[in-house]
């Protein structure tokens, strides 16, 4: 394409700030991704001659392929892998880093999986097969908000992971998974991705109380000693539960409203 197809690229420009704004919060994504002119859009700009547009694109991109829930929304959009495959191949000698940084978005696009959220089509699969599955509780050191989506890119990646519930403030993560999939091969997992985390399984003595058993070996023991022997009950675990949907709802609700006060100048910016 000639530059001067690309005759006002602050409108570009003002446009991705906008997308980008708002693909900053996870909770927004369902929403903007719906348009499928969203995707188009930042795969059609992919082509402008613009290095900072390029990298903004793909800042934006980055934060969408983060999020497992727009699995179905990325994979079904077609032109986003072509776009990428351009630009790695056209960047590829002039600027390596940009080539670079699109392949991997592809490779991590390749090993997305389908939303942790929803799960009909995944639980349906197991019911035919008629495949046994358990529940593994697992307290995490080292997770916080902000490390929460490292964890969760880590652990969407394990092969038989069918649910997952992060719990930031008390450090625990409930998975449902096939019953190959071991507490020790998810803690192993999130040893050797995230250099700040270990993992201790959550089980339950004859007294019904909760302690922690330490799967994964590490040469610096200081921390065993900080750790408690048991955990406090949470007898308000369901209701905890509930709250999380709930609140899931309502981000839901701000994230319409919000898009919905913008699409008007987004989609005026749009070029066709």
């Amino acid at each position: 394409m000639e530059t001067e197809e690309y005759d006002n690229p602050k409108e570009i420009r003002a446009t991705l700030e906008t997308y980008k704004k708002l693909a900053d919060d996870f909770s927004n994504h369902d929403t903007i991704l719906k348009d499928k002119t969203v995707l188009s859009y930042i795969a059609y700009i992919l082509e402008v001659p613009y290095l900072d547009i390029i990298n903004l694109s793909l800042d934006i991109l980055e934060l969408f392929i983060k999020n497992a829930d727009n699995y179905l929304h990325i994979t079904s959009t077609f032109g986003i892998r072509e776009a990428l495959d351009a630009v790695v191949n056209r960047f590829i000698l002039s600027e390596p880093e940009i080539s670079k940084r699109a392949q991997h978005l592809k490779d991590n696009i390749e090993r997305m999986k389908p939303p942790i959220y929803n799960l009909r089509s995944r639980c349906r699969i197991i019911e035919r097969k008629k495949l046994k599955t358990h529940v593994i509780v697992l307290h995490v050191q080292g997770l916080l908000p902000e490390t929460r989506s490292e964890l969760e890119s880590t652990l969407i990646k394990i092969e038989g992971l069918i649910s997952l519930v992060i719990d930031v403030e008390h450090q625990r993560v409930t998975m449902r998974t096939l019953n190959n999939v071991t507490a020790k091969l998810i803690a192993e997992a999130i040893q050797e991705n995230l250099d700040n985390m270990e993992a201790w399984l959550v089980t339950k003595n004859k007294f019904n109380q909760e302690f922690l058993v330490r799967l994964t070996h590490k040469e610096d023991t200081d921390d065993i000693e900080n750790m408690p022997e048991y955990l406090p009950e949470e007898e308000e675990q369901e209701d905890g539960k509930e709250g999380v949907v709930s609140l899931f709802s309502g981000l839901r609700q701000s994230a319409s409203s919000l898009y919905k006060s913008t699409a008007e100048f987004l989609h005026n910016s749009f070029y066709w």
